[in-house]
């Protein structure tokens, strides 16, 4: 049985990487289903964003958060995104940045420069351009 679960899940992966959404969403989705972190979030990525199915932010956000507690370090950040934009959930900039703050404990650069942004602009927080250069350089120490 783990060999055909392996086996859909890097041709759900494949599926969409190729962007054939609809196929991935086949094979990725009894994976989902079953608990997988990485199809959870595939699934979620493909709703949020209406990839092959009618887009559905907030079972989006639910596939994220079962991704999240699995310890997928995407699903942190999309979880993060949700929060920052509204989708799927009540739009709160606080608990986008906490979790984009998770996010970032897995050394990707994409949460820390979305910190950095949100510090620099100081729309929705107070600006802080010391909080904004420590998380740019962050993702700079990363990207490098």
């Amino acid at each position: 049985m783990n060999d055909t679960f392996d086996a859909d899940l890097t041709s759900g992966i494949a599926a969409f990487d190729s962007k054939n959404f609809s196929m991935a969403y086949q094979l990725l989705s009894p994976l989902a289903d079953a608990g997988n972190s990485e199809s959870q979030w595939r699934i979620g990525m493909m709703q949020m964003n209406g990839l092959g199915m009618v887009g559905n932010q907030k079972l989006a956000f639910e596939n994220f958060m079962k991704a999240a507690k699995k310890e997928h370090p995407f699903a942190h950040h999309m979880i993060a995104v949700a929060y920052m934009s509204g989708e799927g959930v009540d739009k709160d900039i606080n608990k986008a940045i906490d979790w984009f703050i998770k996010a970032a404990e897995y050394n990707i650069a994409g949460p820390m420069y979305a910190l950095g942004m949100l510090f620099e602009d100081g729309n929705e927080v107070e600006q802080d351009l010391k909080k904004a250069q420590y998380w740019f350089d962050k993702a700079e120490n990363i990207s490098n």
